[in-house]
């Protein structure tokens, strides 16, 4: 009975060796197996690391590195990154190294440099990327993660790349603004100059002149071939109008950010008297088609009859005509109410109009000889008229640029104006006027000397294209064609009657119904303050 429990006994103690032994001896850092046939190693058997090994213990017993080495890539927290590194939680992109490590008790008798290459990011790598596990890290400006083995520098400072100009909304806006034309609008429109800055003062001005035609008005027969009655010897047309030269000049201000200005312009036509002359044939003679008869004139010897004394069988007949006209005009400006950058570019006019036009009529004839001098046999016939329109009108603006110098406008503008009209006519010589003839006429001894005035209403029509050329940002020259209609008018040859004594009251009636067209070329320089 006793030898059956000491058996059980000992069997229990050699399981419960069994199992112990070897917990105990993994516990004391041997072999966690028994080694059979073998005694287990010592713990002072055990390799010791050497420096020119690629891999170490981070805590090494017997050494304690000069630089504190760094773990392998990627293998630590950004709370232990080296303290020499200047930029916390930044991680260098450096090329590994070998480093010099040194001991108090053994010192290495192999030294190795750091590495002096350098890994540059790409401009563009400014992403995001893992560094250990799955926490991403950002990359710093020229910086890097370290390598095992490295030194970790401090990162260079890495600036953006510039993005290339190859893009289309990278290059310059083209300027489609044009310098000013005159009753165009300063800058409609300011084509680009070279280059060269535009003007920043609200001010403009120019001059200008003009070089224009006016078309013939009615025709009025006045001088006949006695031989043959329907022979037109002369007509009014005769003296048909000249190209006139005229000048203007014009100023503005800008206002509203440049959206807008006002301007004042003038311009007038100044032209010469027009002539035509018939010289009479003593065989056939010549005479007047103006019913001139039962009036008078006194020379020196007695009231004669026009018609029979001085205008038939005349040595000259003369006409002579002429007409003037000045424009003021004072105008508030649109500029420019579509894309500031299409080459096409679209205003707007409104203002006031001020036109004054003046038109004379002188139809001469002397029996005497065929040089007027003055004498008493030199009958003359004159009609003065003026016109005085004012009004408002509107208008329309458009310039397109063909070039960064070059630009083409147009500008039209359509008014509505009253007109005050003023008629002046005579009959008279260096003696006096003619008088009605006749003791049973009602007006017998009256003088052909009446004047009247009017006012009705008329419409005028201004059109102005031509182009422009910018010298530098301030001056410019333009050039084009301007055409000008004006009805309604009071015109010299629409004042003559059909009978005089007749109709003599008819003097003071101002027949309104002519029409002017004017055209012709102009040029001028502009200056932009």
């Amino acid at each position: 009975m006793n030898c059956i429990w000491m058996l059980r006994y000992a069997l229990t103690v050699a399981i419960g060796s069994f199992i112990v032994a070897p917990a105990w001896a993994q516990y004391q850092n041997y072999s966690s197996s028994v080694q059979y046939g073998t005694t287990p190693p010592q713990r002072t058997q055990l390799p010791q690391w050497k420096p020119t090994l690629p891999l170490y213990s981070p805590t090494p017993p017997t050494r304690t590195p000069a630089i504190q080495p760094t773990a392998a890539p990627y293998g630590y927290s950004p709370s232990e990154m080296p303290s020499v590194n200047p930029f916390a939680n930044v991680r260098s992109q450096q090329q590994p190294g070998p480093v010099s490590y040194s001991n108090t008790q053994q010192q290495s008798t192999t030294q190795y440099q750091p590495s002096t290459q350098y890994y540059q990011p790409a401009a563009q790598s400014y992403g995001m990327y893992p560094v250990s596990g799955d926490d991403p890290q950002q990359h710093a400006v020229g910086g890097g993660v370290p390598n095992a083995g490295a030194p970790y520098a401090a990162p260079s400072q890495q600036m953006a790349p510039t993005p290339q100009s190859n893009s289309y909304y990278d290059q310059p806006a083209q300027d489609y603004w044009s310098q000013p034309a005159y009753s165009f609008g300063p800058k409609a429109a300011d084509c680009s100059t070279g280059g060269a800055a535009p003007c920043h003062s609200g001010w403009y001005g120019g001059a200008f002149g003009l070089a224009m035609s006016r078309s013939n008005a009615n025709n009025v027969w006045l001088s006949y071939d006695f031989s043959n009655y329907h022979n037109r010897l002369l007509s009014s047309n005769d003296a048909n109008y000249n190209t006139a030269g005229g000048a203007g000049a014009y100023i503005g201000h800008y206002f509203n950010c440049g959206q807008n200005s006002i301007q004042f312009v003038y311009w007038g036509l100044y032209p010469g008297t027009s002539e035509a002359n018939v010289y009479g044939n003593p065989v056939n003679g010549m005479g007047t088609i103006l019913h001139l008869n039962n009036l008078n004139y006194d020379a020196g010897t007695g009231p004669l009859d026009i018609n029979d004394n001085f205008f038939s069988n005349a040595e000259r007949h003369r006409v002579q005509r002429s007409y003037q006209l000045n424009n003021i005009e004072l105008n508030l400006l649109g500029h420019n109410f579509i894309a500031p950058c299409c080459a096409l570019t679209l205003g707007w006019t409104a203002g006031v109009r001020y036109v004054r036009f003046d038109e004379d009529f002188l139809y001469s004839s002397d029996v005497v000889d065929r040089v007027f001098t003055g004498d008493p046999e030199e009958v003359h016939y004159a009609i003065d008229v003026q016109n005085n329109l004012v009004g408002f009108q509107l208008g329309g603006q458009a310039n397109y640029c063909i070039g960064p110098r070059l630009s083409l406008f147009a500008n039209t503008k359509v008014g509505f104006f009253g007109n005050h009209m003023n008629q002046h006519s005579q009959i008279y010589g260096s003696n006096g006027q003619a008088v009605v003839d006749g003791v049973l006429n009602e007006w017998a001894g009256q003088g052909v000397d009446t004047s009247g005035t009017r006012t009705g209403y008329s419409m005028i029509g201004d059109l102005m294209i031509g182009g422009n050329w910018c010298l530098n940002s301030c001056w410019s020259i333009n050039a084009g064609y301007r055409l000008v209609g004006i009805n309604g008018v009071a015109l010299a040859t629409n004042q003559i009657p059909n009978d005089f004594v007749a109709a003599l009251d008819g003097g003071s009636i101002v027949n309104p119904n002519g029409c002017v067209i004017l055209h012709g070329a102009f040029a001028g320089l502009s200056y932009c303050y």
